[in-house]
């Protein structure tokens, strides 16, 4: 059985993953971009965000526990547990108990007070100008709906403790990832971007520029404006709006080797001022995003990151993610029932991401995962797929 997964982030390298131990299955994932990894990859702009794993990441922790990273370890024993610094103006650097300063009890209500008078959003995050939906002028400005603004601030009290990786994105989670399905006989493409599919007697055909393919089944894990897209360019009548979206600029920062911040043990996240600087002192850097800072331009963020951190040595190399384009950002928007994307059953066409409705409350690696693991149910049980092994993966 020939199945095409479109889309190298997490929800596809979760279905590949969840599929690849059945011998009936002959697996290739198309990615459109040149690096894997979706919205986790790590291009010339660096990072795309601080990169956390909650404590309820229950389905992914176990994937990344069966998947080595460097040095013989797993990707999951790879992970550090992040230590969060929040600033009072009384008490100056406080390391606090929960990922989120308003939930610390180390914080007095005082200076909770104060953080929510001062988050008010100044005339130029306020400001909403958009081209069309899912956009907006401003790296830092908001687009959401109240519902899933609803799910992540309930969330807030599910999620207490986060793990990082100890530096790259690429290097500890998803180039692992790739030469696993690799090696159990998946094929991955860069640079393959799906213009079109179309149904094709009992089979689902895929254009390519390399051509046309058949597929017994097509998953499509791409991000919810590339779906649209591709939905569109496939002339099948759906109901997919392109959902509001946050748009977070990231820079990854290279520090000099001189810099006291570096010799910390483990990785430490500062919240100061609307900026959010993931420290990773084993790989020399930090990951900076930016989500509520009055500007987003390198010249005043790289001030905030040097007043923060009490930097002394010029750093080594600033590279800048601004997520503007909807397929950059962080989805804020109500979940898709995937049996409601298509107006009418498409036969062999399943969908997975992190905007598919799951189990997990908000837009994640864990959501994606959890479609994902869904989706390849689905296929094994239509497509009778058998396994001659245990499997890599449960559905939930």
């Amino acid at each position: 059985m020939r199945i095409c997964i479109i889309g190298s982030g997490i929800a596809g390298l979760t279905t590949a993953f969840a599929l690849c131990d059945h011998p009936d299955a002959e697996l290739s994932v198309y990615e459109q971009d040149v690096h894997f990894g979706g919205r986790a990859d790590v291009g010339d702009g660096g990072e795309h965000c601080p990169r956390f794993f909650m404590d309820d990441y229950r389905h992914l922790l176990r994937i990344l526990g069966m998947i080595k990273g460097p040095g013989g370890r797993t990707v999951h024993e790879s992970l550090r547990r992040v230590r969060r610094l929040a600033h009072t103006e009384t008490t100056g650097w406080v390391e606090i108990s929960h990922l989120y300063r308003m939930m610390a009890k180390e914080i007095p209500l005082r200076e909770k007070l104060r953080v929510l008078w001062a988050w008010r959003p100044s005339p130029l995050l306020a400001e909403r100008h958009f081209s069309g939906r899912g956009e907006n002028r401003y790296g830092s400005a908001r687009n959401y709906s109240p519902l899933p603004l609803a799910r992540m601030a309930a969330n807030l009290f599910r999620s207490k403790t986060a793990f990082v990786l100890p530096g790259a994105t690429d290097e500890y989670l998803v180039d692992p990832w790739v030469a696993h399905l690799r090696e159990r006989g998946v094929t991955l493409t860069a640079d393959r971007r799906v213009s079109r599919i179309e149904p094709s007697g009992g089979a689902v055909r895929v254009h390519t520029r390399a051509g046309a393919e058949e597929f017994d089944a097509v998953v499509v894990t791409a991000f919810v404006p590339d779906m649209v897209a591709l939905l569109d360019a496939s002339r099948i009548d759906h109901a997919v709006d392109e959902d509001g979206h946050t748009h977070c600029v990231a820079f990854t920062v290279d520090l000099d080797d001189r810099e006291a911040v570096l010799r910390e043990s483990g990785p430490v996240l500062y919240s100061r001022d609307g900026i959010n600087i993931l420290m990773q002192p084993d790989a020399g850097r930090c990951v900076v995003l930016c989500t509520l800072s009055p500007r987003t331009d390198e010249e005043y963020v790289m001030e905030k990151v040097r007043l923060h951190l009490d930097l002394r040595h010029p750093v080594r190399r600033v590279r800048q993610r601004p997520n503007q384009r909807p397929g950059e950002a962080i989805l804020a928007g109500d979940y898709l029932r995937p049996d409601r994307i298509t107006r009418r059953p498409l036969p062999g066409v399943y969908f997975a991401g992190s905007a598919i409705h799951n189990s997990y409350p908000i837009d994640s690696a864990e959501g994606a995962a959890r479609s994902a693991l869904t989706a390849a149910a689905l296929i094994r049980r239509d497509l009778g797929l058998r396994t001659d092994r245990p499997r890599s993966a449960d559905v939930v």
